[in-house]
């Protein structure tokens, strides 16, 4: 898609998409640049303020530590050395050069609001790098994350936490980070948060009460903030087949089954209802009731129950404005999203394929789709994930797999429609040796994003300015030429650039003459 501007300029769409990331500042903590002429640590942080010191914190009980001291910023290099040493833990998947530490004692933390806001009908991710047991950490001692808003008298109020405990399971290495996730659910328009800022708060919990819990530090890296649209029963804990339950139930919540087809016979496939061939099962670990004992947990999974779905073709859940889910007889409109101009949308599911001898090769489709005035099913946009032991190495650990829909523009059938989510078994119909075994899905997630635009032009003393409008973290290449019949490969490179925040200025200095043309493009990261 284009825009002409006049004589002057041509502002072109392009489609690179990430998730709908939101902008957190120092995020990988860069800021400052302790330098490698500064200690292998520094107690500085930009834009993460560090909590106050308590009453019952004496420096000169602990070393004569202050307290400014226990957390900071460290420079993480192979076999970097200087006048604190050789750097011998070089954490491999580290983002840049540096990262924060923070030792484990009641308090210590370090916190920020950030420019985005809790928005009704949006849950939110927050995502962090994370090293226990640094500085002979005590196993058991514990590390908070958090999300929260400040109230009326700027008290900080806890949204939603995940506590992170340290043992040899949770960190087998200290050279590489481990990534931790705490979500606040759906946002609703009654909540005391809905409107407010975001805060971020990475909280060091060991016992208080328990001092040999005390001592040693943490190291984080990589805090990331994604904003998503609330998918219904996304994790199928609804309903709640409980422990007394079969081990397994043919019953959803929020997702509407497919209809059984004219030629499946029930008689034919041993008996089966079709609803049958659909359903939800219990995920602990050992856990046993009368249909036997589940030895393979899934450690990965969204609390305790996930979905199945038998490789039998048009075996399918979904969901959208008009679905009717669970028990209910007519639709409760509680999936409302909409494909939005200029948006691009990445629908994420874990999956497990192989279940119940699954053949090689079966398929599954993951799709997003509208429904037109008849109400027919159209896919706008469709992913095939295919059972081999590569997808798939254990049957203990959800895989995602995911679909993209790129900038909805104006003329698209689907732009101002209804979101709909299919989760589709596609094993061959011709070849029904293809069929039987079962997939396992969970954590449905569907997040809105930002796509790479070029907006608000402008020429300015003979120069042409516009803004490069995308998600966080983007890096791009402006292009440029004076014929638009050549293909992209031929234009100029202008710059190279990161949208650091989604909005970036742009200003091109070069000396033109006549009309010229933009294109902003993604880079690969």
């Amino acid at each position: 898609m284009a825009v002409v501007l006049g004589l002057a300029a041509m502002l072109a769409l392009a489609g690179g998409l990430r998730a709908g990331t939101l902008y957190v500042p120092n995020y990988s903590f860069a800021l400052p640049d302790i330098g490698t002429n500064s200690p292998y640590a520094a107690p500085e942080l930009d834009a993460w303020q560090e909590s106050s010191q308590p009453n019952w914190y004496v420096p000169a009980d602990f070393g004569g530590s202050p307290w400014a001291d226990l957390v900071g910023t460290f420079y993480n290099l192979p076999d970097f050395t200087n006048d604190m040493g050789t750097n011998n833990t070089y954490i491999d998947n580290c983002v840049g050069v540096q990262a924060a530490f923070m030792f484990a004692v009641p308090q210590v933390a370090i916190f920020q609001g950030i420019n985005a806001t809790f928005n009704a009908g949006k849950v939110y991710t927050l995502t962090v790098g994370l090293i226990g047991g640094g500085g002979g950490m005590a196993d058991g001692s514990t590390l908070q994350l958090s999300l929260y808003y400040l109230d009326a008298a700027s008290n900080m109020v806890t949204v939603a936490l995940s506590t992170v405990t340290n043992t040899e399971a949770n960190f087998p290495t200290a050279t590489h980070f481990v990534d931790f996730q705490v979500q606040a659910p759906e946002v609703q328009s009654t909540n005391a948060w809905a409107g407010q800022n975001i805060g971020i708060e990475l909280l060091a919990t060991p016992s208080t009460n328990d001092p040999s819990q005390w001592g040693g530090y943490w190291d984080a890296d990589n805090v990331r903030l994604v904003e998503g649209i609330y998918v219904p029963n996304y994790s199928f804990a609804s309903p709640d087949i409980g422990t007394n339950s079969p081990y397994a139930a043919p019953e959803f919540d929020s997702w509407e089954e497919s209809p059984q087809p004219d030629w499946y016979v029930p008689a034919d496939f041993g008996g089966s209802p079709w609803a049958d061939l659909m359903g939800t099962f219990y995920n602990l670990p050992n856990f046993t009731n009368a249909m036997g004992t589940n030895s393979t947990y899934i450690d990965n999974c969204v609390g305790v129950q996930a979905a199945f779905l038998f490789a039998v073709p048009q075996v399918a859940i979904f969901q959208d404005y008009d679905s009717v889910g669970g028990t209910n007889t007519v639709p409760d409109h509680a999936f409302d999203a909409t494909f939005n101009v200029g948006k691009g949308y990445t629908l994420t599911v874990g999956l497990i394929g192989g279940g119940g001898d699954m053949p090689d090769g079966s398929t599954f489709q993951l799709g997003l789709y509208y429904l037109d005035a008849s109400n027919n099913m159209n896919t706008v946009a469709a992913t095939t994930v295919t059972n081999t032991v590569e997808n798939f190495p254990t049957d203990t650990q959800f895989v995602d797999f995911q679909v993209q829909v790129p900038g909805v523009r104006p003329t698209d059938p689907w732009a101002g429609q209804n979101i709909g989510i299919q989760l589709l078994a596609t094993p061959n119909f011709n070849y029904p040796n293809q069929w039987g075994g079962f997939w396992d899905a969970d954590n449905v997630r569907l997040m809105e994003t930002t796509a790479l635009n070029l907006a608000n032009p402008a020429l300015t003393n003979g120069q042409m300015q516009f803004t490069v409008q995308s998600e966080p973290g983007v890096v791009f290449q402006v292009l440029a030429t004076t014929n638009l019949s050549l293909p992209a490969s031929n234009w100029t490179s202008l710059a190279i650039l990161t949208n650091i925040t989604g909005s970036l200025s742009y200003v091109d200095q070069s000396a033109a003459i006549g009309p010229r043309f933009y294109l902003a493009q993604p880079l690969p990261q």
